[in-house]
Parts: structure tokens; sequence; C-alpha cells
């Protein structure tokens, strides 16, 4: 699958299956998300195997079978919001090309400690569940830019960079 056939095809999961994620493909996601931590100063975690996360009704729908996710993580600062949302997007991107789907979570989750490493000085920003999804997905009715973006005109430095 082509990136580009990955963001047509991408759509939120919250209802996961019973099956592991492959070894090659958790070394695939590491190494992204070892990517993304050294060129957004980030301190993402993929977390694997771990069901606690997500157990139980949540304040915005139900979660079911999630037993893996990436923990966005990074130290406090201004843009870390824009930094933990592009970076982000690129470990869903290529999770959809790997043929596992993915869900943004803002607050709907337990915090497991011990499953994830956090500094004093940095923050949870979100969590991104991950996996083979019980739900094929539907077509929906796109939006232009203008109708998802309030952006400024001034581009941050490492967005015009690319990531890399």
């Amino acid at each position: 699958m082509t990136l580009q056939e990955a963001i047509a095809a991408r759509h939120s999961v919250r209802k996961y299956i019973d099956k592991p994620i492959e070894e090659n493909l958790i070394k695939i996601l590491q190494e992204k998300v070892d990517e993304c931590n050294k060129v957004g100063n980030l301190h993402i975690q993929l977390v694997t195997n771990e069901p606690k996360a997500f157990k139980g009704k949540m304040a915005y729908g139900t979660f079911c079978g999630v037993t893996n996710y990436f923990v966005m993580i990074g130290k406090k600062a201004n843009d870390l919001s824009e930094r933990v949302g592009y970076y982000g997007e690129q470990l869903v991107l290529l999770a959809q090309t790997l043929g596992l789907n993915t869900c943004w979570v803002g607050l709907t989750y337990n915090n497991i400690k011990d499953a994830y490493e956090k500094g004093n000085d940095e923050k949870l920003c979100c969590m991104i569940a991950l996996g083979y999804g019980d739900d094929p997905g539907r077509n929906l009715r796109r939006k232009t830019v203008q109708q998802v973006s309030n952006a400024s005109d001034i581009t941050p430095a490492w967005f015009k960079k690319g990531g890399g």
C-alpha cells in the first residue's frame, strides 16, 4: 500500500481483533518511532501486549481489544502538540501501510505508568490505539484544508523540513 492509498483508506478504529502484531511489523514501527523521536525531539513509545490502558467504558465511546498503542510524550514546550500531531500522523499512516489500524485517543484511556516512561519535564499528550481492526471502515466525505485548519501564515521550520 502506498502512502497515498493509506491516506485514503485510513479511518479511526475502536474495536480490534485478538491477533498479535507480527515481530517484523513491530520492528518497522519501532524504527519509525526512533526516527520520529530523534528528528522531532520527542519521547514516543510503542507499547505492545498491554491490555489495561483501554479497558472498560471510556468517556468518549468504547474501545475493545486494544493491547497495543503509541504513547505520545515529549518535553513540555509551546510547539509540543504540533510535533506530536505531525509525527504521530506519520506513525498512523505507516501502520496503515502495514495493514494495521489506529485511533487517536485524547483523554479516554487509563494511565498505566509501568507500561511507559515519562519524565517530570515531559507531558503525555495522547495515545494512539494500534492493531488489527474489527471494522473494515467506509469512505467518508473529505474536508478541505480550510475546514480543518486555522494555521497562521508562519510555517514552523521543522514542518517545512518534512521530518528529516
